[in-house]
């Protein structure tokens, strides 16, 4: 029985729905749907009524205006650009896109995705030579350091489960999946959020791209299983000799590699950034918490009706990945829904000058 303030269904919502990548299992293969039709079937949604804030943002959801629940026509532009981006063919040499990397910084935006940058860097991200491999050490789980051709950093998180396997557990339990990277970068381009740094699945071959290629240090983290198999360990908070990745039967590790920038950002605390203590953060003890920035709102409304899933599965199936399930995509949808429930509920309560705040300012 959930005994959750207002503020923590609010920010529990919205937390889910931009962090969603890190929290949903996967278990079949992407299925691409085109955006066609100007409504879709709403996802059942179960919901517990006590407290009371729940029953009331419940009748919220259950009479949310029809735009939340169809496709924004001004989404499509925006949707065909996107795409479009990511589809090019064109590449140029990697030196040149490295180098561009540097350009596109600034503080409030790392990564465009206008005129084909996205699929520039993510075709290099995938393909170019691996000239240097090493443990990343910082983080509680496994990564490994590429240094590729051209100089440019990269890191990579190793495939830990299958698409259909399940982790029991609390939300520490098991590994993290290398495909949310991923899911977590195509989310943050549908809604234009630009500091999630670009990540695509890649796969390397332990002895062609690894080995030939590794630092002492990471030697000394490779263990032989009892198949024989050459198995990484690696070096960090929470590795364990036991708790190995092994290649596949054709020699190969698949994992999400992820561009790495050698450079220092100021930092943006969330305010509904969750607390790893006992200590509680103050969205989830006032009771008066309801505060969501103008711009972020207006992406939200932007990818109703479905268009934020759909837009995200082109996006992956443009690279051939197999990044979610379809119950996991309406899972998705179904939290879509009660944020936009929950924003409702907080403007009728507090109005909309009270809950739509920059609070960056």
């Amino acid at each position: 029985m959930f005994t959750m303030s207002m503020n923590y269904a609010f920010g529990f919502s919205l937390f889910l729905l931009v962090l969603v990548a890190l929290n949903i299992f996967f278990f079949y293969t992407l299925n691409t749907v085109g955006l066609k039709s100007h409504t879709f079937n709403v996802p059942s949604i179960n919901i517990d009524l006590t407290p009371s804030v729940f029953k009331e943002i419940y009748d919220y959801l259950n009479y949310l205006p029809n735009q939340y629940k169809s496709i924004n026509s001004k989404f499509a532009l925006k949707q065909k650009n996107l795409i479009s981006s990511f589809n090019t063919t064109k590449h140029d040499k990697t030196e040149s896109i490295w180098s561009e990397t540097q350009n596109w910084i600034s503080e409030d935006s790392l990564f465009p995705h206008e005129n084909g940058a996205a699929g520039k860097i993510l075709h290099a991200i995938q393909t170019t030579q691996i000239a240097l491999v090493d443990n990343a050490p910082k983080g509680t789980q496994l990564k490994l350091l590429l240094l590729l051709e051209g100089k440019q950093k990269i890191f990579f998180k190793p495939k830990r489960y299958n698409l259909n396997h399940v982790v029991n557990g609390n939300i520490y339990a098991g590994f993290d999946r290398h495909n949310s990277e991923v899911f977590a970068y195509y989310l943050a381009m549908v809604l234009n959020f630009r500091w999630i740094a670009p990540s695509i699945i890649r796969r390397i071959h332990l002895h062609k791209d690894i080995v030939p290629f590794a630092t002492m240090g990471l030697k000394k983290t490779m263990i032989k299983n009892d198949s024989g198999s050459l198995c990484i360990y690696g070096k960090c908070f929470y590795c364990r000799k036991n708790e190995t990745v092994c290649p596949d039967q054709n020699g190969e590790i698949e994992g999400a590699a992820i561009l790495y920038l050698d450079k220092q950002f100021k930092i943006h605390k969330s305010p509904w950034r969750r607390s790893y203590s006992n200590r509680k953060m103050e969205w989830e003890i006032d009771n008066a918490f309801c505060k969501i920035s103008p711009s972020t709102w207006q992406k939200l409304e932007m990818v109703s009706g479905g268009s934020l899933t759909n837009t995200i599965k082109q996006l992956a199936a443009l690279q051939g990945q197999k990044l979610a399930t379809e119950e996991h995509f309406k899972a998705v949808e179904r939290r879509l829904l009660k944020v936009f429930a929950t924003v409702q509920y907080c403007i009728g309560k507090y109005s909309r000058a009270k809950v739509l705040k920059n609070w960056l300012a």
